[in-house]
């Protein structure tokens, strides 16, 4: 076989091949629409929980619509004084925020916002977006009892009820039940909500959850419970009263009395002890003084009399020392006194007790009409 036959063997093979390709490649296209039409009915029942997301976009939804605010304009095109209310317009601006946030996702501020437009005008689609909200915030408890009110007041007829019953189906598969059992009535508290009342049942999403018990009186006691989906788990949990102490602060009568000062007698005794104290030390600094003098006049040789002078005047000058320093203690003492003396105190009495001692009377007789003093000493 020469080269030009060989390039001939070569060029057959890859038509033939391109051939078995071209024939091959409708069945390949065909094959996942058509596995994908035999399982359209499963993939409507079974993705429930995920096709939520495809149900907001649906009409009924209309919460992610591109035209919300036409939505609910159509929703009460029937009821004109609705549309004419203000706080429909209110509710509409609300609700259009709510969904503005919830495709940012910001689940708790759109909540906020839907929950204002909810207190305002109560509407199917309102309901709807709370619901995927709370499916996004894992609070499938919420979610179910959003969706329920919303089936309640949505048309018989509307489009999206059976995909909202299957969501509804898919997330109670996703609740477990906690049983609680308390000594007394109480909320039962999961992180900032209530989620339902004890002693009894709540729904709570599958997982390890606080679950608290509050009541008025009493210490709120905690406990870790985890539950899974379509499980059913009991606690028991016991409230301990708080105690409260209480004082018992009784009501005292505190009497204030105006105390007067140091007599002033104690004052005019500090003086006479400061004059004394100083007189008996400049008694005995003269004497020392004088002693001194005389000492000095005695003959240089007579060392005997020299020295016992010489005692003596130091003698005298100890004690007047002394006593001019007792002088002085009773001097700032006096000064003290001076300061807290009632001076006041005595002419306040002695003016009562002349009061008492001298009086006048009225005095009389036959013709006769006056006043006499009357005194005790």
């Amino acid at each position: 076989m020469d080269v030009r036959d060989g390039v001939k063997a070569r060029g057959l093979l890859l038509l033939g091949l391109l051939g078995v390709w071209a024939v091959s490649a409708p069945a390949w296209a065909q094959a996942p629409a058509s596995e994908e039409g035999a399982s359209g009915e499963e993939a409507a029942s079974g993705e429930a929980s995920d096709g939520a997301a495809d149900a907001a976009e649906g009409d009924s939804a209309e919460a992610a619509s591109e035209d919300a605010g036409e939505a609910v304009s159509d929703d009460v095109s029937d009821d004109a004084e609705d549309a004419e209310d203000p706080r429909f317009a209110e509710a509409r601006e609300r609700f259009r925020q709510g969904v503005e946030l919830a495709r940012e996702g910001n689940c708790e501020g759109a909540l906020a916002e839907l929950r204002a437009s909810l207190r305002l005008v109560e509407r199917p689609n309102t309901l709807f977006n709370m619901a995927r909200c709370h499916e996004e915030l894992f609070r499938y408890d919420l979610a179910v009892e959003t969706y329920e009110r919303y089936l309640e007041i949505a048309p018989e007829d509307a489009e999206d009820r059976a995909a909202v019953e299957a969501t509804m189906r898919s997330l109670r598969n996703l609740l477990g039940t906690i049983v609680v059992a308390s000594n007394v009535p109480a909320e039962v508290w999961i992180g900032e909500r209530v989620v339902g009342e004890a002693p009894g049942e709540v729904l709570v999403p599958g997982g390890r959850h606080a679950l608290e018990l509050r009541a008025e009186g009493y210490v709120p006691t905690r406990r870790e419970v985890e539950v899974a989906g379509r499980e059913r788990v009991e606690v028991r949990l016991e409230l301990e009263q708080a105690q409260v102490n209480v004082t018992n602060v009784e009501n005292t009568t505190v009497e204030v009395t105006e105390e007067g000062g140091a007599p002033p007698a104690v004052f005019y005794t500090g003086v006479a002890l400061t004059a004394a104290a100083a007189l008996v030390g400049a008694a005995f600094g003269g004497r020392a003084l004088a002693l001194r003098g005389e000492t000095e006049d005695l003959p240089p040789l007579d060392r005997e009399r020299i020295e016992a002078g010489n005692a003596e005047t130091a003698d005298a000058a100890l004690l007047a020392d002394v006593f001019f320093g007792v002088a002085g203690a009773f001097a700032v003492t006096t000064l003290v006194l001076f300061f807290l003396t009632d001076f006041d105190g005595d002419a306040d009495e002695r003016a009562e007790a002349d009061a008492e001692a001298a009086s006048w009377r009225p005095v009389g007789g036959p013709g006769q009409l006056g006043l006499g003093l009357e005194g005790r000493f």
